[in-house]
């Protein structure tokens, strides 16, 4: 059995989704266990693939208390406790930590199952626009601690592959790029988008989409900024929702350029993003962990057809340069104002042909073999049954 910890609800983790599909569809584990939080209006347990199970779990105590500080972390034991007593019997090869805040009951259930611990962070877990103070010197110290048990590291790229070798002198740490699988087909415009901001039949505006998170360090008001000062014909759309939704709203109501559209459902979102001429992931350098990111946006815009607008940070900077499916600017007013106003719609159509020619290339299945050579190394070999048992 494989068991995943990751510490939310579980609702779109689409990282782990692929991590775990390869591994069923490769006959690694018989099982596989994704372990998350609970919550009142979402299944405590769900097969989410033949073998692979979902197990949302309460504290076991602390579960009414407020949000203080001490009361985060009382309810954070009272998990940790809860997750360790579902695990005591289930008979566990390896354990997946995908948050460093996990990485300590994966360290116990090393020791307690003799199992392999793998540590896959999806950012730099202690360099965070949250990690600061004491909260950063904690995860430090708890980091270069256990950091030594794991049996392998996998991240999301090259930089901070390099950062986490050069920081604890760890000889092999797998970059795993956070890539959609392959579509099917070829993905058209479909209308969605210019029917849902009201620019069907419009064909001289030029739709500039935001698809994600509505929050600080992601270029919103930035990109509100700029658009307000550009106007016509071209158009910002913000697809999502956070606690910047009402900012985008208001935005939205003053210029009529500026367009949001609420999340739709995560089956919909290419085909929405397939409708765009520009695809947007301004990163503002806010964290370190911001600074080495590539969003998974990037290659969904890729897997789209469209091109993208991105940070010149250094992993964002390597894509387009490898790639050539965009173009990089400093995430500041003046280059972004700039680099938008001389962009015309000839140039983003041979940017459309030249990644209709080479998109697949940037999709889950060309690191998958990474994955899967990882696992080889722990001599994690393809079971004999790769059927599901089904879980108690």
């Amino acid at each position: 059995m494989n068991v995943h910890l990751y510490p939310s609800y579980f609702t779109n983790e689409s990282r782990i989704l692929r991590i775990v599909d390869s591994l069923r569809k490769h006959c690694i584990f018989e099982e596989i266990l994704i372990v998350a939080i609970a919550r009142t209006d979402l299944p405590g347990r769900e097969t989410l693939l033949p073998g692979v199970h979902l197990a949302r779990v309460d504290p076991a105590f602390g579960r009414s208390l407020h949000k203080s500080w001490s009361g985060r972390l009382i309810k954070a034991c009272g998990w940790y406790a809860a997750v360790l007593g579902l695990l005591r019997t289930l008979p566990i090869d390896c354990i997946n930590c995908h948050s460093l805040s996990v990485l300590p009951i994966g360290a116990i259930l090393r020791l307690w199952k003799g199992c392999r611990l793998v540590y896959d962070t999806h950012e730099l877990e202690t360099e965070t626009v949250s990690s600061r103070g004491i909260r950063r010197q904690v995860a430090r110290l708890v980091e270069r601690l256990l950091i030594g048990q794991c049996d392998a590291v996998s991240v999301v790229n090259q930089s901070i592959a390099e950062w986490y070798r050069a920081r604890y002198g760890i000889p092999t740490v797998w970059s795993i790029r956070n890539m959609p699988r392959s579509s099917p087909g070829e993905l058209r415009p479909t209308g969605w988008l210019r029917r849902a901001v009201g620019l069907e039949g419009r064909p001289e505006c030029l739709l500039f989409l935001y698809q994600g998170f509505l929050t600080e360090g992601r270029g919103v008001r930035l990109l509100l900024d700029v658009f307000a000062r550009l106007g016509e014909p071209r158009h910002l759309v913000l697809m999502g929702y956070g606690d910047l939704e009402s900012l985008v709203r208001q935005a939205a109501g003053t210029h009529p350029n500026i367009h949001f559209v609420p999340a739709v459902p995560p089956e919909q979102v290419l085909e929405y993003t397939a409708d765009a001429d520009v695809g947007l992931a301004l990163i503002e350098n806010v964290c370190l962990s911001y600074y080495y990111s590539l969003p998974n946006k990037v290659f969904e815009y890729a897997m789209c057809g469209v091109p993208g607008l991105v940070s010149d940070f250094p992993e964002m900077a390597r894509f387009i340069d490898q790639s050539g499916f965009g173009w990089k600017v400093l995430p500041d007013m003046e280059s972004l104002v700039a680099r938008i106003s001389a962009l015309e719609r000839s140039e983003i159509e041979d940017k459309k042909a030249l990644i209709r020619s080479g998109r697949l290339r940037y999709s889950w299945e060309a690191d998958e073999s990474k994955l899967l050579e990882m696992y080889g190394r722990l001599a994690l070999r393809p079971a004999s049954a790769c059927g599901p048992r089904g879980l108690d």
